[in-house]
């Protein structure tokens, strides 16, 4: 034990002096006429419990995270915190309280036991500090510190990930081990714990204006496992430009619950006069309306395409956002203001509700208009069947690039935009995602950064430091998947069954960018797993389904889709191989269970194989379900096969008076930007440990802990000594 505390100790002091290779120190930016600030002086508060009888506040001091904790009794308080778990077993735990007799503040710091039913145990390291405290004839309140990192087995890091918080109170103190009274006051719920929150400015009260826009009754049915729902609203009429400075969602009582029937909503702006030959009469009509699916080539009308600039997004466990004072989203004003703008709801409802549902945004306004216009745009991985995550992966990346083509054509020429916030949104199987800049080969810090990801809370990320990104910069939006417990691949897609990969980014000054996207180029992805041609379709037309959101109807010829009579007159050879393939791929078709509806109209179930030989007559789906995807060799010679290769990137905006047009190119070659090491010899080897874990299941192979640590060292004495040499 001993030696391995030497070499873990040698190989951190290493890591401290020298560069790890492939990466490079942080780049500094260039000066901007427009500098981003720094928000050093923050402080949070949170309400623990509904009814607001536990709230926590806190804010960082150095490399310390100073809590006070107040509650409504005269007992103790407890705080646990643990990545996912909602149980006391394993997680990190610290009791406050006053005692009754003396008056002093007291905090005992602890660690849950393996037994979920023991009490806490005391850690043998007390890394818990008393500011302050007291109690009176209702509550108790404590102030009380820690290092973010404490070196500390028993205690976890509090960074950026996010983490679940534990809390807990009880009608008397501690005495003897015992915390009589806690199991009735107690729950959990995750926290980002670094990085500001901007409140409701108190000084606007009188001022602040508020806009409710909701859907009215929208039918859930028990049948309907997900749905995504429009709305068209008009705004306000204001003759002078207004700031819109925040927003709050409004949920009905299914989505307020811990199983929301609500998963995202988005506010978007539209524009009135995208198409040649819309009627600007129809918006008022439209507006009268209850709406309709969205994403529907039937029931939304195309002028709706234009609504795709973002003003305000909620994802579920979210709060809304309020802007920092410096700016605001306009809204009203000249004649080139928004006149109308549409609402999108994702309902999620998989335990088969049968409801009304009428919610939506409570968007806050002003007529003091502030120093900056601000937006919003979303940026990440073009939703579409493109985007495929093998089943059973305990971690699977996908990336969205918004690349030079984009911000060099659109961002502005002198100091680009400065990020204010970010929301990162996936599906069920997300598990980490990070929003990462790059400029001139060098990646600089994460913008956004959540390596313990959760799905079930989407909350706006508001930036400590505002990031400045110039023309020709790179934005990735890069997401790890986890599919360990299923058997088929997960597509792209909009139900929380499928994946996305997105960011919701506000910033300033406000340009005319909606969104920035990337995928796969369609030919590039197919040929990834040695498919070359399919029956009646070119690679063009096939490419063109997926650009365009076609129909594959509209594409075949008609003796082949929908209605054709076997033993009928055929003309076209190639329709007669056709037909003949779809008799054929009925064995290999994936339709055994009501969840397999999504695999059953995805475009890639309706593409059958025609070369190369050995995979004819199946569908693309069905060939994608035959691949070993159990051997970790063929899954990552996948998986970097589509991060490092080809990607198209595409470049929404929302004036007529601008056109970009999408482009192909390679992953962009640059050095990863590196965190710096941790500075507690525990910690580290963990680090090492998870690191080296995971390069060694690429090669399929094992290691023991302490032999990668020796490793390691060899690694860096080889290092120092070929550098002493030179």
């Amino acid at each position: 034990m001993r030696l391995l505390l030497l070499l873990t100790l040698a190989v951190h002091a290493a890591l401290t002096v020298l560069p790890i290779s492939g990466a490079s120190p942080m780049a500094t930016p260039e000066p901007s006429k427009l500098i981003p600030p720094v928000h050093h002086r923050w402080s949070r508060s949170e309400s623990m419990d509904p009814n607001g009888l536990y709230t926590l506040e806190w804010h960082v001091d150095q490399k310390d995270i100073v809590f006070t904790a107040t509650a409504n009794t005269r007992g103790f308080m407890g705080l646990g915190f643990s990545h996912r778990s909602e149980h006391m077993a394993g997680s990190d735990l610290v009791l406050v309280w006053v005692d009754d007799r003396t008056g002093k503040p007291n905090v005992l710091d602890c660690h849950g036991s393996k037994d979920n039913h023991h009490m806490p145990v005391q850690d043998d390291t007390q890394n818990y500090h008393i500011e302050s405290g007291f109690q009176n004839l209702t509550h108790t309140s404590v102030t009380f510190r820690r290092a973010l990192e404490t070196c500390d087995p028993h205690d976890i890091i509090i960074g950026a990930d996010t983490m679940k918080v534990l809390w807990s109170y009880g009608d008397r103190d501690p005495v003897a081990g015992s915390m009589k009274g806690h199991s009735k006051n107690r729950g959990a719920r995750s926290i980002h714990f670094l990085g500001p929150m901007f409140r409701r400015p108190a000084d606007l009260r009188d001022d602040l204006r508020q806009w409710d826009v909701t859907v009215k009754n929208v039918s859930i049915d028990a049948s309907m496992d997900t749905l995504y729902w429009c709305k068209i609203l008009k705004a306000p009429t204001l003759r002078e430009k207004h700031h819109i400075i925040g927003y709050e969602a409004l949920l009905t009582k299914e989505s307020s619950t811990k199983q929301p029937l609500v998963h995202h909503m988005t506010l978007f702006e539209c524009s009135t006069n995208s198409y040649p030959g819309s009627d600007p009469n129809s918006w008022d009509v439209w507006v009268k309306s209850s709406g309709a699916v969205c994403n529907s080539n039937l029931l939304t009308p195309r002028d709706w395409d234009s609504c795709i600039t973002p003003v305000a997004t909620w994802g579920v466990g979210a709060s809304g956002q309020f802007l920092p004072e410096h700016i605001g989203i306009p809204i009203g004003g000249d004649k080139g203001a928004p006149k109308y703008y549409m609402l999108e709801v994702h309902y999620d409802n998989p335990r088969a509700k049968r409801v009304l549902d009428h919610s939506g945004f409570r968007i806050h306004y002003t007529r003091h208009v502030r120093q900056h216009d601000a937006g919003m745009m979303i940026s990440g991985v073009s939703v579409s069947d493109t985007q495929m995550i093998p089943p059973g992966q305990k971690l699977y990346r996908n990336v969205g690039i918004c690349g030079p083509s984009c911000t060099g054509a659109v961002f502005p020429v002198a100091g680009g935009i400065n990020i204010v916030s970010a929301a990162l949104h996936s599906h069920v199987a997300g598990r980490k995602m990070s929003l990462r800049h790059v400029r001139d080969g060098k990646e600089l810090p994460r913008i956004v950064e959540d390596e313990n990801y959760n799905h079930n809370f989407q909350q706006v990320r508001q930036l400590e430091n505002e990031t400045n990104v110039l023309r020709g910069d790179y934005l990735i939006t890069d997401c790890a998947y986890e599919t360990v417990g299923r058997r088929r691949p997960t597509l792209g897609g909009y139900a929380t069954k499928q994946e996305m990969c997105l960011s919701f980014i506000t910033y300033y000054p406000k340009i005319e960018l909606a969104g920035c996207y990337s995928m796969t180029p369609v030919k590039e992805f197919f040929e990834t797993f040695g498919v070359f041609q399919f029956y009646a379709m070119n690679m063009t037309d096939v490419e063109n389904l997926f650009l365009y959101n076609g129909n594959i109807l509209d594409l075949l010829p008609t003796t082949v889709f929908p209605n054709f009579a076997p033993g009928g007159d055929v003309d076209d050879e190639q329709n007669q191989l056709a037909i003949r393939a779809l008799q054929n791929a009925k064995e290999y078709s994936i339709v055994e269970e009501e969840e397999d509806l999504l695999y059953r109209e995805s475009i890639l179930n309706k593409l059958i194989i025609s070369d190369p030989v050995e995979f004819h007559d199946r569908t693309f789906l069905s060939h994608l379900n035959q691949l070993p995807w159990g051997e970790p060799l063929f899954t990552r010679r996948v998986e970097q096969s589509i991060l490092t290769g080809k990607h198209m990137t595409f470049c929404r905006v929302s004036s007529d008076s601008i056109s970009v047009a999408s482009e192909i190119f390679k992953y962009p070659v640059f050095d990863t930007f590196v965190k710096a090491p941790s500075q507690c010899p525990y910690h580290l080897f963990m680090e090492l440990s998870n690191h080296h874990t995971s390069t060694a299941a690429r090669r399929t192979t094992t290691m023991s802990s302490t032999k990668l640590l020796i490793l390691a060292l060899l690694v860096i004495l080889h290092r120092q000594l070929t550098s002493a040499n030179h």
